[in-house]
């Protein structure tokens, strides 16, 4: 058996969820399509895997969000600390 493994990276993209059918329908599913000026990948997805997808994305933003608040109270801890030192050093002679 030969096996293939692919990988894709697309960058400035556009997402789309569409035509996501009633929870009642007998084939309920919902459909993102990726896509740039040449390409189109579409997903059709079961809503449980629909809303794990929800639930990834939610706590990667979490994530990134707690990250670059840290960061930039760090950047400001530092910039305060570079004050402190410069008006220290001249009043310490």
């Amino acid at each position: 058996m030969i096996e293939t493994k692919v990988r894709y990276e697309f960058t400035d993209v556009n997402l789309k969820i569409s035509n996501v059918t009633p929870r009642e329908a007998e084939e309920s599913y919902v459909l993102i399509r990726v896509s740039d000026e040449d390409n189109e990948i579409v997903f059709a997805l079961s809503h449980e895997k629909a809303e794990y997808l929800e639930n990834e994305l939610y706590e990667a933003n979490r994530r990134w969000k707690e990250h670059s608040s840290s960061s930039i109270q760090n950047v400001k801890d530092d910039a305060d600390e570079q004050i402190l030192s410069h008006h220290h050093d001249q009043f310490s002679d």
